[in-house]
């Protein structure tokens, strides 16, 4: 069975993109459109670091940014995503302009890190409950 890349958006930012949509709603649904871009190359097989897409660059830790394309005069926009490789999802963080970049870099990967951790956290205490359940 292959595994389908899905995107998820427990952890966005909601007051960010509903503010930014308002003010820049041509970046907005051209940043989402790329999204679902990358969601089709990863749905191909492999992983980010696979291909190449302009609009698609690596923070580390697995943390992307997706520019805006196609959109005349455009405010530079960023679409920050955590790709979890295990769960083959792309998680949406948040999104700004180039302004914000440094900050906007530096909370996604700490959302990174937290979600990671927690993961982790379920999986050691699901082995745990599995080898006491029949003792």
């Amino acid at each position: 069975m292959e595994n389908i890349w899905t995107i998820n958006d427990d952890l966005a930012e909601r007051n960010r993109f509903k503010e930014f949509n308002k003010k820049h709603p041509r970046e907005y649904a051209a940043c989402f459109a790329n999204l679902d871009h990358v969601v089709e190359l990863l749905n191909r097989g492999g992983g980010a670091g696979t291909f190449q897409v302009g609009f698609f660059r690596s923070e580390g830790e697995n943390v992307y940014r997706i520019g805006q394309t196609g959109v005349k005069h455009a405010v530079e926009t960023r679409l920050y995503v955590y790709v979890y490789t295990q769960g083959h999802t792309v998680y949406v963080l948040t999104i700004g302009d180039k302004t914000q970049q440094a900050d906007d870099i530096r909370r996604c990967k700490a959302i990174a890190r937290d979600l990671v951790r927690r993961r982790e956290h379920e999986k050691e205490k699901g082995i745990h409950e599995r080898s006491h359940a029949g003792g």
